[in-house]
């Protein structure tokens, strides 16, 4: 049997069945046929899911309760800031506090005219209550005395009264640490470090090393006393205590205080930390006033001094203490009769309420150290006889006694304390040092 003629069967009937036209006409009428059996299931299909529920919309406007602000007679204080050409008058109007009261009793205050007068930049704080109604207001000022005090308006009772005290401040212990990259005095800046502390710091190293010459991986760590008025900082005291390494090698500086008014810096071993000029500009005499914000040992108040004063008898001769040259030699209103000596590219010291010049004091002179300048007195804004005399930084004033007056030894019970107090004072630096990293803190 040739089994390829089987294979030839199914392949014969297809070509015949394709050719055939009966075939094609068969093929067509089928097709109605199958959309029918499509539609069928897709119907059914369709006919098992569930219709979507059918969905209303309803707006409704609803009314709100009438809203009634409730005032409060709570007092409370706000702050603003003060620009130029502000008035207190023109600064309560921009606030919105209208009272006629308060405005007459402003014209009428038993305080100077000066001492209402508003500085820019500064800030009036002003208490009110939710209507509006004035009860006080205070802000800070210099006195005649160049000393700075609050100013206080204050409502008590119906009566209006004005007072100028000085300020009454906390001082609390703030810590810096800081590992130099590349700039010590920019990144001491970045820190926040106020300019009267870098000067301080700058100046105690001064006869070792200067700031600019710390290096990458040097590092500074600082204790200093800010001075807190209402919470918000109004100035700083003395930095207490800094440690600098500086090439592997350590540099400590601890603060001691020789009486209420004056102290200086003492490394570790009580030593002193800075030479000085050569002498007092007023001799076998002793500093009645501090420099800076000083705290009144009774009335625990804050006064801002930006030198020292010598007590003194008028006609007591003032010396030059260091080399320089006379810068000014004038009399100016407050200062009276001045000097200023200019000792080298950063540093000048200022001498007033002179009664008299000595012979040939003018500007450009040239003087030695313990030359006769001038002589004590009270002329320009004093109260009595005395010599003000301060020294300042690259234009900053900084504590004469600390800065640039001759360092006095310790004796054994000043040692004794002063080792008490830097014994605290090495432990805060200490746990800055241990510390890798930049350290802002306020205690």
């Amino acid at each position: 049997m040739d089994y390829r003629k089987l294979l030839h069967i199914p392949q014969n009937c297809v070509g015949k069945l394709i050719n055939h036209h009966w075939s094609w006409l068969g093929i067509a009428a089928a097709l109605p046929l199958f959309g029918m059996a499509t539609a069928a299931a897709v119907a059914s299909n369709a006919q098992t899911e569930p219709e979507p529920p059918e969905v209303q919309q309803v707006v409704e406007r609803l009314a709100l309760p009438a809203f009634e602000f409730q005032q409060s007679s709570t007092r409370y204080w706000r702050d603003e800031p003060i620009k130029r050409g502000d008035t207190i008058a023109r600064v309560l109007n921009r606030l919105g506090i209208r009272d006629s009261d308060a405005n007459r009793f402003l014209y009428s205050s038993p305080l100077s005219r000066d001492l209402l007068k508003l500085k820019a930049g500064a800030t009036l704080s002003v208490q009110t209550n939710d209507a509006g109604e004035l009860y006080g207001l205070r802000f800070l000022n210099d006195d005649e005395n160049g000393e700075q005090v609050l100013v206080a308006l204050e409502n008590k009772n119906g009566v209006w009264q004005a007072s100028a005290d000085p300020i009454v401040a906390q001082s609390v212990e703030t810590m810096r640490g800081l590992t130099v990259k590349r700039n010590a005095v920019a990144e001491l800046n970045q820190l926040k470090v106020p300019a009267d502390i870098r000067n301080q710091l700058e100046e105690i190293f001064a006869d070792q090393f200067s700031l600019a010459s710390l290096k990458a991986g040097d590092r500074i760590n600082l204790v200093y006393e800010t001075l807190l008025h209402g919470g918000s900082p109004v100035g700083s005291g003395n930095l207490l205590a800094a440690s600098i390494r500086r090439d592997g090698r350590d540099y400590q500086a601890f603060y001691f205080a020789h009486d209420s008014e004056s102290g200086a810096y003492y490394d570790a071993a009580g030593k002193p930390v800075k030479q000085g000029f050569s002498r007092q500009p007023v001799a076998a005499t002793r500093i009645s006033s501090g420099f800076g914000w000083r705290k009144h040992p009774i009335l625990r108040t804050m006064r801002l001094h930006s030198g020292i004063d010598y007590a003194a008898s008028s006609g007591t001769p003032i010396v030059a203490p260091a080399d320089g040259t006379l810068a000014k030699a004038e009399r100016q209103n407050g200062y009276g009769n001045m000097i200023e000596i200019r000792h080298n590219a950063k540093t000048t010291t200022l001498y007033a309420h002179m009664s008299a010049f000595a012979k040939g004091m003018k500007a450009g002179k040239a003087v030695k150290a313990g030359e006769v300048i001038g002589y004590v007195g009270s002329t320009g804004r004093s109260t009595g006889p005395h010599l003000h005399f301060e020294v300042k930084i690259n234009g900053q004033a900084v504590d004469p006694a600390t800065n640039a007056l001759p360092t006095p030894g310790l004796s054994s019970t000043q040692l004794a304390q002063f080792q008490t107090k830097s014994s605290a004072l090495t432990a805060r630096l200490n746990l800055l040092g241990s510390i890798p990293t930049n350290v802002a803190m306020l205690d």
